[in-house]
């Protein structure tokens, strides 16, 4: 992020990460750029999304049902155009619950923050000084004092960086719910959440306060760490303030588990990667009468001698495709991102890949009653009889 005198001199500016494609973008110790996950993005994996994802479909109905005008950009929309449906998506689920609500649950969020500001005498209005007088109320009653309010931190075990909401000290002993007491003058990590209800995210929220207790003060401005206090690694705090109601709950958060949260996290997403890079795709079956025509092969020298020679075949009839202007833009829609066209051309998809790229081709030729292209390699390989690929991989989707 390039920052200009005149914008640290802004009172209004709010210093941030660097950021890359909206990932967070941190210099590490060895002077080395580091593209970092957002904590708050974390503990979704976890999260049971089934009530959630109801809720979203009952308010998009909802919406575009009220909304003339989501129904027509919904009637104009391209099937394929996927920019276009994540906007209406996202339209027609703030129509049907009211933009308002999102709104004001973060105009309170940032509210909270000017009304902790000891240089700050901001007065907001009802009814939102209810909402934060509860919230102060709260404090009260915990003895909890914010230290630090809404600053970033690095955690480059999870490669993870953010803004966390807040550090409170503890002004007593508190008993935590295992009954041990995590004694006056600890510093506590707090998240500060507006929603109606916590039932949807609760363990996604876990692993966030953990992953930011875990973390290190960072210095946005000059790209470095800080000497951070030490932070409790037992337990963090969530404080709910509903902008729907004025209220305010404080609730204890087991670090343990979050910490654990975010370990099975960070093995769903090891998995995930590994099925992208092919690392754990499907393997095609050795035919019984390869072993009888001469030396069995391997199934990854089967799956590879398979892919180079389907590629060259491949590119012919990609060739051919092009030569239509209406079936090449269609490919171009089409086309998967993880599959580089300059790859296949050199022979260097991974089975997956090359299944997929197949089935499209042969989709886009359907599609336009394109002609058969000569070259289409035999089964045989030269050291055996290879029958390793289910003719319905290559079935044209309907």
């Amino acid at each position: 992020m390039a920052v200009e005198l005149e914008d640290i001199d802004d009172p209004h500016f709010k210093p941030d990460f660097r950021r890359a494609n909206g990932a967070p973008m941190v210099m590490d110790e060895n002077g080395k750029n580091q593209r970092l996950s957002r904590p708050s993005g974390w503990g979704h994996v976890l999260d049971d999304e089934n009530a959630l994802v109801n809720w979203k479909l009952n308010r998009a109905i909802e919406g575009v049902a009220k909304d003339r005008a989501l129904q027509a950009r919904a009637a104009a929309a391209k099937e394929d155009d996927r920019g276009t449906w994540k906007e209406l998506r996202e339209a027609a689920i703030n129509a049907g619950r009211g933009d308002q609500a999102a709104d004001i649950g973060t105009a309170l969020h940032a509210m909270s923050e000017r009304w902790e500001d000891p240089d700050d005498d901001f007065r907001p209005g009802e009814p939102y000084e209810s909402h934060l007088t509860q919230y102060t109320l709260e404090l009260e009653r915990l003895g909890l004092v914010s230290e630090y309010t809404e600053v970033h931190m690095v955690n480059m075990e999870w490669r993870a960086a953010g803004t966390a909401d807040r550090l409170y000290r503890l002004s007593r002993d508190l008993i935590a719910p295992t009954g041990e007491i995590v004694p006056a003058g600890s510093l506590v990590m707090g998240d500060l959440k507006t929603g109606k209800s916590l039932n949807f995210s609760a363990p996604g929220y876990s692993v966030q306060l953990a992953i930011y207790a875990g973390s290190r003060l960072y210095d946005v401005l000059n790209d470095e760490f800080l000497d951070t206090p030490e932070i409790n690694q037992d337990w963090g705090l969530l404080v709910h303030m509903p902008s729907d109601r004025p209220e305010c709950e404080i609730l204890w958060v087991s670090l343990e588990a979050g910490r654990w949260g975010a370990y099975l996290v960070a093995e769903v997403r090891k998995w995930r990667k590994n099925w992208r890079s092919g690392e754990h795709a499907l393997s095609s079956i050795l035919a019984p009468e390869a072993a009888e025509m001469g030396e069995v092969i391997s199934i990854e020298e089967a799956d590879a001698e398979w892919i180079a020679r389907n590629a060259e075949w491949c590119v012919k009839r990609l060739d051919c495709i092009r030569d239509n202007p209406d079936a090449r833009k269609r490919l171009q829609i089409l086309w998967p991102e993880d599959i580089p066209p300059k790859d296949l051309r050199e022979g260097k998809l991974n089975l997956v890949q090359m299944m997929d790229a197949m089935k499209l081709i042969s989709r886009i030729e359907a599609e336009f009653s394109l002609g058969f292209v000569e070259g289409q390699p035999t089964t045989g390989t030269t050291k055996g009889e290879i029958k390793n690929i289910p003719p319905s991989l290559f079935e044209v989707e309907s």
